[in-house]
């Protein structure tokens, strides 16, 4: 099999080329993207590939997956491990049979959570829910070397790293010592690099994000507070919760004081297409931009509305005040606090409101528009994100890859 002497970035979401683009820029120019156009099962996938070879078609250098797959290696490759072929094998059909049998009497006995606390893992095998096929990596098959790239800080404090990526990556690269002490934990022998969080660093000031985001989104009062509501993507088991439509009757209200910009999740757009008419409709204005620069939006944004999921740990990173709104959907909750979300963590220090609660909250942000608590914040980001990453670490990690890619 050939191999192509360059650095390859496997991209499987839009999002991601965002993410991989601001850590790659002035450090090398000697990339190809691999564009991720695997079918899915999951329908928020669907449309990926076409979304991003349209936002870098024409741009920079890019080939599709399939195409590649078996027939050529790069020297070294970038993935969030997002990737994962889908396909029947014996060992998935065997684990299928143990999950809708002995994992759903499991399952239906409660005895997954005993062993949930005895070990960590509930042993169901997906019970009832489980599929046929299994997911594979293939990374290893298209690289010599392969480099984990960290898609957020929003992880699971008991299931992170995924046991199958101790035989799939060669380095990881890690947003804080948060990260980086539960792979070195789980892979003893897992090098790790802090890279914090490069897609939020070297961003321009609040005005001209301010300016960019004016310009680029329609219906915008300069002379109001912006207000950037990030709802997250909600999924348990096939059942889709819609977080967003539950807020609505309370964030409406702040639509005549304040410019209320909302991003819904690109997988809610993906499964519910109508949400971003539905939200205009109601007078909101809405971004849903694909390969959205979000540094340059969290840093226009007066104040950031969230609920769960990365958003949160992105404001925290971005020192923005911040306001969280509750769920009303228990079993989600109980959910990730069993799996100790990040994000569980720091509602412990941070307002949240519960949807009965929206006098209070609409108080909040009037209260929270005013003040200026930086202190705190700066305090926050220190406890998840430490005091940033070694750059000299940094420096030493690129000057390898040039040199393994001149030998």
């Amino acid at each position: 099999m050939k191999t192509i002497n360059k650095i390859a970035i496997l991209i499987s979401w839009p999002r991601e080329l965002d993410m991989f683009l601001t850590f790659f820029k002035n450090t090398s120019d000697s990339f190809i993207i691999i564009v991720d156009d695997f079918d899915y099962i999951a329908y928020e996938r669907v449309g990926n590939a076409k979304d991003i070879v349209e936002l870098v078609e024409g741009k920079m250098e890019y080939v599709l997956l399939s195409k590649i797959l078996g027939k050529l290696k790069y020297k070294i490759l970038f993935s969030t491990a997002q990737t994962l072929q889908e396909k029947v094998t014996y060992s998935s059909y065997l684990r299928y049979i143990y999950a809708i049998s002995i994992g759903s009497f499991i399952d239906y006995s409660r005895m997954s959570k005993i062993f949930l606390r005895l070990i960590g893992r509930p042993l169901t095998g997906g019970g009832r829910n489980a599929k046929k096929f299994g997911e594979y990596h293939v990374e290893n098959i298209i690289s010599e070397k392969v480099i984990r790239y960290p898609k957020g800080l929003d992880i699971s404090m008991l299931r992170f790293p995924e046991r199958r990526w101790k035989h799939v990556f060669n380095t990881y690269l890690c947003h804080s010592n948060l990260d980086k002490n539960l792979i070195n934990n789980s892979f003893s022998d897992a090098k790790c690099i802090n890279i914090g969080y490069p897609r939020y660093d070297n961003i321009p000031s609040t005005k001209h994000a301010k300016d960019i985001i004016y310009n680029d989104i329609d219906n915008i009062d300069a002379s109001k507070p912006v207000l950037l509501w990030m709802p997250t993507f909600i999924k348990m088991r096939g059942e889709f919760i819609d977080n967003v439509k539950l807020w609505t009757p309370i964030i409406t209200k702040l639509i005549n004081k304040y410019n209320v910009l909302v991003r819904p999740h690109p997988k809610t757009v993906s499964i519910d297409p109508e949400i971003i008419s539905y939200l205009i409709e109601l007078g909101f204005t809405v971004d849903g931009k694909k390969g959205r620069n979000l540094g340059v939006l969290y840093q226009s944004a007066d104040l950031v509305l969230a609920d769960y999921g990365g958003s949160i740990l992105s404001s925290v990173y971005m020192k923005k005040k911040l306001i969280l709104l509750n769920t009303t959907n228990k079993k989600y909750i109980n959910w990730r606090e069993k799996r100790m979300y990040t994000d569980i963590d720091v509602r412990k220090n941070i307002k949240t409101f519960n949807i009965n609660d929206g006098d209070l909250l609409i108080e909040q942000i009037k209260l929270e528009l005013q003040e200026d608590d930086i202190l705190e914040r700066n305090k926050l980001k220190e406890k998840y994100f430490g005091s940033g990453c070694n750059h000299k670490d940094l420096s030493k990690f690129f000057y390898e890859l040039k040199k393994e890619l001149n030998n």
